[in-house]
């Protein structure tokens, strides 16, 4: 009788000290999921260009998605940026990136055909999906960046990182705005962004 009742009481310390802290582990993992973010972008960015000359264009789809892959993480929790189709429902929560445009401009003296500079300026568009689907758009601008090269010549060495750089800006003052929405959820909010 005494073996029996060690050999319960041996089961049920084994029992309680190996499944319940399986179930917390699961359950902790099961927050962490929920607790990040899956940043979706439009699928249509991986092949985004600007064209710069009669045969010769980049990739400012590329740099957006470069952007908005390494700036993410210093906001949110990111668990995964994946692309969104163009018939693909948008789900409650989801935050998509889903324009980038890059403006530019070239000024020249008065009177003259002489090149002055060169301006870019880019603009990007979010989407960000409320819980019970009500749809609000994020514009992130960056703020006009000048050269004195007229752009993609045989002498421009700057203008391609100019644009990236601008991309890049404009890209983090869109987190930045989708971080303060009101409606935003704080579980989301990166640690890295409050010890910076």
């Amino acid at each position: 009788m005494k073996i029996g009742f060690r050999f319960a009481s041996i089961l049920v310390f084994l029992l309680v000290h190996c499944v319940v802290p399986s179930n917390t582990d699961s359950n902790s993992q099961n927050e962490k999921k929920e607790k990040s973010l899956r940043l979706q972008y439009a699928e249509e960015l991986e092949t985004k260009v600007l064209k710069v000359g009669p045969s010769q264009e980049i990739s400012i789809g590329l740099f957006a998605l470069q952007s908005l892959s390494s700036s993410s993480s210093r906001y949110f929790s990111v668990s995964s940026l994946s692309p969104l189709k163009l018939n693909d429902p948008l789900e409650p929560g989801a935050i998509v990136l889903r324009k980038v445009q890059v403006d530019r401009s070239l000024e020249f003296e008065e009177g003259t055909t002489r090149f002055r500079q060169a301006t870019f300026a880019s603009i990007v568009e979010f989407l960000v999906v409320g819980p019970s689907g009500e749809q609000q758009r994020i514009l992130g601008h960056s703020e006009q960046i000048t050269s004195n090269t007229i752009p993609f010549s045989s002498d421009d060495t700057e203008s391609k990182e100019k644009i990236a750089s601008s991309i890049q800006s404009a890209i983090e003052e869109g987190l930045r705005k989708i971080v303060s929405l009101n409606d935003f959820p704080s579980v989301f909010k990166s640690q890295n962004m409050f010890q910076r």
